[in-house]
């Protein structure tokens, strides 16, 4: 990635790769991060190498507890990530831009959720509103724009990901994240097929 904004450097310390798997009966987003390390104040080390969910392992987030707005720049924060796929979240104030980016080896999938982003393009420039998203493919030059009045927030699913480390919020709400009681469509169809796979 060239020319890059700071990737979110007041953000709290990695989640361990050997992190405890979610148990939806006991578990909440908050209980996934009891052990913390550090790295340097850029979220990055020199030997750094992205942070992995176990394979298997359900992990759910609130992004709401990823919002890290920067007066400065723009920031960006890993929400999760496995060896194949990676999730960030990109926080823009009013009248900032992400900077040139590109992935070489990495297709992105860009979704704004809240605002209206500009995004620039090799081809050219399109705006998207909440729930707009784009493909660009690897190694395409393209950089985010919030030109707008109110803050930007987009999240980009990159894969394979990059090198950045995935963070754990000071304070996880979870309050996005939740263990309804019954059962739909999905968990019956599962429990069904899978024997008594949510141990109710």
């Amino acid at each position: 990635m060239a020319d890059h904004p700071s990737e979110s450097p007041d953000r709290p310390a990695d989640r361990p790769a050997d992190g405890p798997a979610f148990d939806a009966a006991s578990s909440t987003a908050a209980d996934l991060s009891d052990e913390h390390s550090g790295t340097g104040s850029d979220g990055l080390s020199g030997d750094d190498v992205t942070d992995v969910a176990p394979r298997g392992d359900v992990v759910p987030v609130d992004l709401r507890d990823y919002v890290s707005f920067s007066l400065d720049e723009a920031t960006r924060v890993r929400t999760l990530a496995t060896d194949d796929l990676a999730l960030d979240q990109w926080c823009l104030e009013p009248q900032q831009s992400t900077g040139v980016l590109q992935y070489p080896d990495s297709d992105v999938v860009h979704t704004v959720l809240g605002g209206r982003a500009w995004f620039v393009t090799e081809q050219g420039e399109i705006g998207l509103d909440p729930l707009g998203a784009l493909l660009v493919p690897a190694g395409t030059v393209h950089g985010i724009d919030n030109r707008g009045t109110d803050p930007l927030i987009v999240t980009s699913a990159m894969s394979p990901p990059d090198r950045l480390s995935v963070h754990v919020p000071d304070q996880p709400s979870g309050m996005a994240v939740r263990d309804d009681a019954q059962h739909g469509r999905v968990g019956r169809a599962l429990k069904a097929r899978l024997g008594n796979l949510f141990g109710r």
